[in-house]
């Protein structure tokens, strides 16, 4: 927990027009003192209103109050139990034993740490953890000390659950983060030393009261830039590229913009980008610009800043910007294929899709960040909402036709399906008896209303439900194809399915793009895990288009007509286990067009180690040779007999080498470059 880190007195002094917030938050901590029941604050707004500052502001107070307040971003962990788990965990500076039930502990530490003090757990970007909603209502806060607060912050308020249960609806408090007042604009106008009546009227008709605008636009005043350029729709546009005043210098303005290439940044990862080592006060120049901010997976330009920047890099230098997305691609395959755990990649695996994404998913795409469905596996509980959808389905079958265009070729792709077609493709199976079998299997799509919008079936391969897939009609072609030896190795432990079947996506409505898109992740979410991906859904040109656009290939000799007994439909397979993955991450590099080379070093244990990419490709070729040469146990005497160079010349590329990695011994250079796979 750290109540030590308090916004300075100066800055606290800029914050206007949230007297009347701050004495809600203040409020409730008074309630849950004398009532010694959990509450919840939610605080709701647009984009740019304040959201983050004002739970800064709330850190503040709860420090003076001598609170216990820990807070986290949505973005910077993986939504799971597990990912929510660690980042607490990390919040108490309370090391993850995997050998835990890890939420259990992060609760019993918590409890001992806070004692008899109130506990604030505050989680910014709310709006970004629709699947974990439930957990967090049924599992987390239970087990959270009974005198706390949750202070969410999000840009929608609360609905669904939190609202049907009676329990909630009076411990929950929605609070809107308006816009601020013309009064409070005028205050901080006049704290930023802007008193001109004109000035302080024409920054107050451009930017309404957002605070964000406001700010910028006070900045734009500040550094003598004509405050008559913001102006309508551009404003944003117009502001960012006044915030890049701040960057006066050709060399930090260079690494704004390859950092624009990336959602989230590092020293090491912008230097991947970027082909050269980034200089340590570079970098510290760059993250201490007022538009960036750090974040628990690194530092992130602000979303308006980011997109602006990326924009006009894009059509200034068309080149720079495709040789940097290709090594922001590079960065995240090296990423998945290095880790040890690729169950927690999910999100890697999304920004590795970013940058290699095909015609047919672009146009089949909405931005993820604007969907408010997510995915739920069903329980107990929801196993009826799953029967009710697949029942309304049965009975609900209209013929679907629409046209969506890739936004970067403007080809059309026609999305088509006839009633018939409709039906066949939820392809109807016994859920009760799946879910007595494998409750993961089934998963539902919610909207923010809750209402269900789309179920999905992905049957997990492992030796209890082999047996059942033997008997499905769509998977058993797939089972036949194969040879005994492949057959046995999907009866793996349970706990370690060998792969997943996705035997059907049904869409309420498959033409809106945002519940499109959400479907979509959930495949994304699969294919890297180091598994064996099989699905074959009835038969259309949409689809055939989509599966292979994912990666997937047809299956020699596992074709069938069993959807309806006449339509010839294909079975697509993706494996992705051991090296297949590899050949997995260069197939998306070449189909987009992208170069991307991984090296395995081979040491004198006959351990194979991958080599971090990121870092060995700021060697140059001679000193990338070296290395491999010190990695695989050689002495500088044998590396020089090796290479056919002097012992002098090799001491001469490890002390470059030393340099450009910042370490100062060779036992440091294997830890840097070499992650067990």
């Amino acid at each position: 927990m750290k109540n030590k880190e308090n916004i300075s007195d100066g800055e606290l002094r800029f914050i206007v027009g949230r007297e009347k917030e701050l004495l809600i938050f203040e409020s409730l901590l008074g309630r849950v003192r004398s009532e010694g029941q959990p509450r919840l604050l939610h605080l709701y707004g647009t984009g740019g209103v304040g959201k983050s500052t004002f739970l800064r502001l709330c850190r503040q107070k709860a420090f003076e109050l001598d609170v216990c307040f820990m807070q986290l971003d949505s973005r910077d962990f993986n939504h799971s139990e597990r990912g929510i788990a660690n980042a607490l965990l990390r919040q108490i500076q309370c090391p993850p034993d995997s050998e835990l039930d890890l939420l259990q502990d992060f609760c019993t530490e918590l409890e001992s740490l806070a004692g008899d003090r109130i506990v604030v757990l505050a989680i910014d970007t709310f709006e970004e953890m629709r699947n974990m909603e439930n957990w967090v209502r049924e599992r987390l806060i239970p087990l959270l000390p009974q005198r706390s607060l949750l202070l969410f912050a999000g840009r929608h308020p609360l609905r669904g659950g939190w609202l049907l249960s009676p329990v909630w609806r009076e411990r929950l408090r929605q609070l809107p983060i308006p816009q601020l007042e013309r009064s409070d604009c005028v205050r901080y106008l006049e704290m930023c030393g802007i008193t001109s009546e004109g000035n302080v009227e024409l920054i107050w008709r451009q930017t309404t009261g957002h605070p964000l605008a406001m700010s910028l636009a006070a900045a734009a005043h500040t550094m003598n830039a004509d405050a008559k350029t913001i102006v309508g729709d551009d404003l944003f546009d117009e502001l960012a590229a006044l915030w890049m005043q701040e960057v006066p210098d050709r060399e930090l303005r260079r690494h704004v913009e390859s950092a624009s290439v990336l959602r989230v940044f590092d020293q090491e990862r912008l230097s991947f980008v970027m082909e050269e080592a980034v200089p340590s006060d570079v970098f510290d120049r760059l993250s201490s610009l007022s538009f960036v901010r750090k974040s628990e997976r690194g530092w992130q330009l602000h979303d308006l800043m980011r997109e602006s920047t990326l924009a006009r890099l894009k059509e200034r230098a068309p080149n720079q910007y495709r040789r940097l997305m290709e090594r922001s691609a590079a960065y995240y395959a090296n990423a998945i294929l290095a880790s040890s755990d690729r169950s927690m990649m999910e999100w890697e695996v999304g920004e590795l899709f970013r940058y290699t994404g095909v015609d047919v998913l672009r146009a089949l795409l909405d931005e993820p960040e604007n969907s408010s469905y997510y995915w739920e596996t069903v329980t107990d509980v929801t196993l009826q909402d799953a029967l009710a959808y697949a029942e309304w389905r049965e009975n609900n079958t209209q013929p679907v036709s629409g046209v969506e265009i890739d936004p970067v070729t403007g080809e059309l792709f026609r999305i088509e399906y006839t009633a018939e077609q409709v039906r066949y493709n939820a392809a109807p199976l016994d859920l009760k008896s799946l879910y007595v079998l494998e409750p993961s299997s089934i998963k539902l799509l919610r909207d923010e209303e809750e209402r269900v919008c789309a179920l999905a079936i992905c049957i997990p391969f492992h030796a209890v439900t082999l047996p059942w897939l033997e008997q499905d009609p769509l998977c058993s072609p797939y089972l036949n194809s194969l040879k005994l030896e492949e057959r046995t190795r999907l009866a793996s432990p349970q706990e370690q399915p060998a792969g997943w079947f996705l035997r059907s996506f049904d869409y309420a409505d498959i033409l809106n793009p945002r519940l499109r898109t959400t479907a979509i992740y959930l495949i994304y979410s699969f294919l890297c895990r180091g598994g064996l991906l099989v699905c074959t859904p009835f038969d259309n040109e949409i689809g055939r288009k989509a599966y292979t656009g994912f990666g997937f290939n047809i299956v020699e000799g596992a074709t069938h007509c069993n959807h309806d007994g006449r339509t010839p439909t294909p079975t697509y397979e993706l494996d992705t286990r051991g090296e297949k993955l590899l050949e997995f991450l260069n197939h998306l590099f070449r189909r987009a067009g992208m170069e991307w080379k991984s090296t395995i070093v081979n040491t004198d244990e006959g351990t194979a180690l991958l080599l971090h990419s990121p870092l060995l490709d700021l060697l140059s070729d001679r000193e990338r040779e070296v290395a491999l040469q010190v990695l695989s146990g050689f002495s500088n005497m044998e590396i020089a007999k090796n290479l056919i160079i002097t012992e002098s010349t090799v001491k001469k590329h490890l002390k470059s080498i030393y340099v450009k990695l910042d370490i100062h011994k060779r036992t440091q250079l294997a830890v840097k470059l070499m992650i067990k796979p």
